[in-house]
């Protein structure tokens, strides 16, 4: 049976697109084509662009960007996807005021990887080290999910 997971944030330009790009890779080289993976943004505006120290990034883990335009978190996403995890708790409830049906498939990134309450800061602003320190929180976060979808495990936690 194929599987649905949406990654959120913000504007959909940094966090949820490079954990997009990461798990579609991490999911390709594991010979998996069972799961769909999209990103998406709670205030996304078609007219973002994604920043080129985000390009650089997923070339460093040698991904070559795919296009890619920001979009909007629609409720026929909710309806489609089995999983919808965002960056921040502040994401997940807004998420959960707007769309509270869906509540059985929404968390955050930390809370479905290692049952813990930890956001993902937003690294839009930042530069250097700083930035590459929250990017590869979400690689190393991602890749952790990748192996838990690659054991089946689609349960919150550990």
């Amino acid at each position: 049976m194929n599987k649905k997971v949406c990654f959120v944030c913000h504007a959909n330009i940094c966090r949820s697109f490079s954990a997009e790009c990461f798990l579609i890779d991490f999911l390709k080289k594991a010979g998996r084509n069972d799961v769909e993976v999209i990103s998406r943004g709670i205030y996304a505006q078609s007219y973002f662009a994604v920043p080129s120290k985000i390009t650089d990034f997923l070339a460093s883990k040698g991904i070559k960007q795919p296009p890619h335009t920001a979009a909007l978190l629609t409720r026929e996403d909710m309806q489609s996807c089995d999983l919808i995890l965002t960056m921040t708790e502040d994401q997940k409830e807004y998420i959960l005021d707007r769309y509270a049906e869906y509540s059985d498939k929404v968390y955050t990134l930390y809370e479905f990887v290692y049952d813990k309450e930890e956001s993902i800061k937003d690294p839009i602003s930042l530069s250097g080290r700083s930035f590459d320190k929250v990017l590869e929180e979400i690689y190393k976060t991602v890749k952790a999910l990748s192996e838990k979808i690659q054991f089946g495990n689609l349960n919150p936690g550990k």
